[in-house]
């Protein structure tokens, strides 16, 4: 290839790259939605293929949680020895921009007329967004220990996520708190390249799939703490050392690690109960099959809907299901 048919490809993927459209200040959509995990990015896609006037507003980043899963290998389409979050979540992003959507990076803090015709949508930057139709896709978030030293060296030494700073933690040690699926998903992806990981776990046993499970408990990189819990952390700037206590004897050791990766599970924001929006015993919102919620015009998808599985797959058909009948309820 020589240098002028570099040149000309090199401009031509530069004009097809996806682009981010920023939308106004008190535009009007059709549809806003309210998330951009898989199941927003399935909504945006869907709606803007409908030719609606779609936005996405996400507080973080495109992916959402999917993005920072240290490995995903139940997703149907990917590589038989699975795909890393981050990678995952790229993919999604790149397909997302190649439609035709406004897309912003802020915090949803208040809905106005959320029961009427034109719904408003109120961010923390001040901003007014107008849609006839509002999806909800705005995920969980990380379970919190609610210990002192959780928020002391929160960004120093403790993270919900195995994947945010994996270069400082090489030849470290580490401590994984939890034991289901994301836990041993996170120790597994750590125990590659820091000195040694213990997995804390208040019970006897993992919670995790079988194949997971064995996998975790042959690793020699692995300590399995059983029945105990973190009941200390020790550090001038950064963790240092981490006093564990066994439930059951009472008996404590301090361990010598400078990272804790907290894998408890997830939980709904708890600000949306202030919006009318029907929502079951623990938090999570109801819907029908079609994704409507108790408030006309107001959808709901992906792992916030109350429902049994709360996986990639299921969260990307709730997606395309609500765009779908917003799409059919109030535009045709």
């Amino acid at each position: 290839m020589n240098i002028s048919e570099t040149d000309e490809l090199n401009n031509t993927q530069t004009m097809h790259s996806p682009e981010k459209k920023a939308p106004e200040n008190n535009d009007m959509f059709d549809v806003i939605i309210i998330g951009s995990g898989p199941s927003g990015m399935s909504a945006g896609i869907c709606a803007s293929r409908a030719d609606l006037k779609t936005l996405i507003i996400e507080k973080a980043l495109p992916g959402g949680e999917c993005s920072t899963a240290c490995k995903i290998d139940n997703f149907i389409g990917q590589p038989k020895h699975g795909i890393l979050g981050e990678e995952l979540g790229r993919v999604m992003e790149e397909q997302l921009f190649s439609n035709d959507i406004h897309y912003t990076c802020e915090t949803v803090i208040d809905f106005i007329n959320l029961q009427g015709p034109v719904k408003t949508v109120i961010t923390s930057l001040g901003n007014e967004y107008r849609a006839k139709t509002i999806i909800l896709a705005i995920g969980l978030e990380p379970k919190k220990l609610n210990a002192d030293f959780e928020s002391q060296f929160m960004g120093h030494g403790i993270s919900y996520y195995a994947q945010a700073d994996p270069s400082y933690y090489e030849n470290k040690n580490a401590v994984v708190i939890g034991g289901g699926n994301c836990a041993c998903y996170a120790a597994d992806y750590l125990s590659n390249f820091v000195n040694h990981v213990y997995m804390v776990h208040n019970f006897d046993q993992l919670r995790a799939v079988k194949k997971l499970k064995q996998k975790i408990e042959s690793n020699e990189n692995i300590t399995l703490m059983w029945n105990s819990k973190v009941t200390e952390v020790f550090g001038i700037d950064h963790v240092e050392k981490v006093k564990t206590e066994h439930v059951l004897t009472g008996q404590s050791t301090w361990l010598d690690a400078q990272g804790i990766f907290i894998y408890i599970g997830r939980t709904p924001p708890q600000d949306i109960v202030r919006f009318d929006i029907e929502l079951d015993e623990k938090g999570f919102i109801i819907t029908d099959e079609y994704m409507r919620t108790n408030i006309p015009g107001v959808y709901a998808a992906g792992d916030i809907r109350s429902k049994q599985v709360r996986q990639i797959a299921p969260a990307v058909s709730d997606g395309m299901i609500a765009a779908i009948n917003a799409e059919r309820d109030y535009f045709r």
